[in-house]
C-alpha cells in the first residue's frame, strides 16, 4: 500500500511539474542508419528523454538519452543523434518523442514514461556510487587494474537483462542502464588511473544528484 501511494504521489507531481511542451523530432533516414534531430521548443534545458518505436509490427527500438550529467540541450537548440538503426529511419510515423525532463524538474510527456525515465536515474545514480565504492575499497587493498576490470566484467555480465526480458519493464530498463554505466567505467579504467577514473565518476555523481526533479 505504501508503495502504491508513493507511486501515485510521484506520477501526480510528475504531472503537475509538466510545464513544458516536449521536445521537436525529426528523423533522418541515412546509410547504414538514421538521424535524429531533438529541437528544444520550450524554455528550460532538456536533461532527458526518451524516443521509441511504438505499435510497429515485429520489431521494438528505444533510445534514452539523458544528460543530466553531460550535454544539455538549451532552449531553441537542435541536436542531432546519429543511430545505427534503419528501421526508426524508414518508418518515422511509428517513431515517438514519448517524454522529457528539464533542469528545473518539469517534465513533458506520457506520466508512466517520465516515471520511468526518473526511476531509470536513480538506479544510474546507484550504480555509479557502486562503481566508485568497488573502485576506492581496490585502491586501498592495491588490488591490481587488471583484476578490477576483469571483477567489473563478471559484475556487468550479471547485471545484464535475459534476452527474453520483457524490454518496457523497469527493470530491464534499470539492468541496461547499469550494464552501460559499468561498461564505461571498464571502458575508462582500462585507459585512465583508479584517480582519474574516481574523479570523473564522481563529477558525474554529483550532478545525477543535484539533478531535477530530486531523486
Amino acid at each position: 500500500m505504501v508503495l502504491k501511494t508513493l507511486t501515485a504521489t510521484l506520477l501526480f507531481a510528475m504531472v503537475a511539474a509538466a510545464a513544458q511542451p516536449l521536445p521537436e523530432l525529426r528523423i533522418e533516414p541515412v546509410t547504414g542508419g538514421s538521424i535524429f534531430y531533438v529541437k528544444n521548443v520550450g524554455t528550460q534545458p532538456v536533461t532527458a528523454f526518451l524516443i521509441e518505436l511504438v505499435n510497429y509490427p515485429g520489431s521494438y527500438y528505444s533510445m534514452w538519452q539523458d544528460d543530466a550529467a553531460g550535454d544539455l540541450i538549451a532552449p531553441g537548440v537542435e541536436k542531432r543523434i546519429p543511430v545505427n538503426n534503419m528501421t526508426v529511419g524508414a518508418v518515422p510515423d511509428y517513431v515517438k518523442l514519448q517524454a522529457a525532463l528539464f533542469a528545473d524538474g518539469s517534465s513533458a510527456g506520457i506520466p508512466e514514461k517520465i516515471t520511468q525515465i526518473v526511476e531509470r536515474r536513480r538506479f544510474v545514480l546507484g550504480t555509479i556510487r557502486e562503481v566508485i565504492a568497488r573502485i576506492e575499497k581496490a585502491q586501498a587493498a592495491s588490488t591490481p587494474k587488471a583484476t578490477l576490470i576483469a571483477d567489473f566484467k563478471q559484475w556487468g555480465d550479471s547485471l545484464r537483462p535475459p534476452a527474453r526480458a520483457n524490454r518496457t519493464a523497469q527493470t530491464t530498463i534499470n539492468q541496461t542502464a547499469a550494464t552501460g554505466v559499468v561498461g564505461d567505467a571498464i571502458a575508462w579504467l582500462d585507459a585512465h588511473s583508479f584517480e582519474e577514473t574516481l574523479a570523473k565518476l564522481r563529477a558525474g555523481e554529483r550532478s545525477l544528484a543535484a539533478s531535477k526533479p530530486a531523486l
